[in-house]
């Protein structure tokens, strides 16, 4: 009796570990966004383009966490498309909020230098670079990348499952299953946001479709 007893509280330990929240196409339309673009559900999906003169656009999630893993399916639409993902943004210090102002156009430089965080960038061929995990705020010269991948797995016009992970010390990006990165940070970013982002180049607009998007980990305050 006992050992069924055991069994069951470890079962159920195991299912909470395993818990995630999900969101739909309409639900991340609610997300806070930012920079000149529109996000919208088409077709059951979630598309997220850039307008004329935009630094990039995104979507913010509402709630922050400290370990966490995001995974989502996405499609860029044009090969000028340049995809990545934040985990734990936040204000720079000690404060887990991410303050952003509302005439904030979502250039590049406020996630490098104004905001803490880690980003994970794939896709990113039209930006000259492969793909990265990056940590900010960074400095004068400094970069902030963490790691580069050895290949680029990003197609356009093809739909790829992407996962970027943070457990304690431990970072990872996953494309269609297979690990592209790993790295680890013995000095950890506090909790913050999850953001989406996508950026074009200087001549053509950045645009993508998501679906089946769902987070791991446990929301804090």
């Amino acid at each position: 009796m006992k050992l069924i007893t055991i069994f069951l509280v470890l079962a159920v330990i195991g299912v909470k570990a395993q818990m995630v929240a999900k969101y739909t196409p309409k639900e991340l339309e609610s997300w806070q966004k930012m920079g000149d673009g529109k996000g919208t559900v088409v077709q059951s999906q979630f598309y997220m383009e850039e307008t004329e003169g935009s630094l990039g656009f995104a979507i913010i999630s509402p709630e922050k966490y400290n370990d966490v893993v995001l995974r989502y399916e996405v499609m860029t639409m044009n090969a000028a498309t340049v995809l990545v993902a934040l985990l734990n943004a936040s204000d720079i210090g000690n404060s887990t909020d991410l303050t952003v102002a509302a005439d904030n156009k979502g250039g590049f430089a406020f996630w490098t230098k104004e905001t803490e965080n880690y980003m994970f960038g794939f896709g990113v061929m039209a930006h000259n670079t492969l793909p990265f995990i990056r940590k900010s705020p960074v400095t004068g010269a400094e970069t902030g990348i963490l790691k580069l991948a050895e290949k680029e797995m990003i197609h356009s016009g093809w739909r790829h499952s992407v996962e970027c992970g943070k457990k304690g010390s431990k970072l990872w990006l996953k494309i269609d299953g297979e690990t592209i990165i790993d790295y680890s940070d013995n000095k950890q970013l506090e909790a913050g946001k999850i953001v989406i982002r996508v950026r074009g180049t200087g001549s053509d607009l950045g645009k993508c479709l998501v679906r089946n998007l769902e987070i791991a980990g446990d929301p804090v305050k």
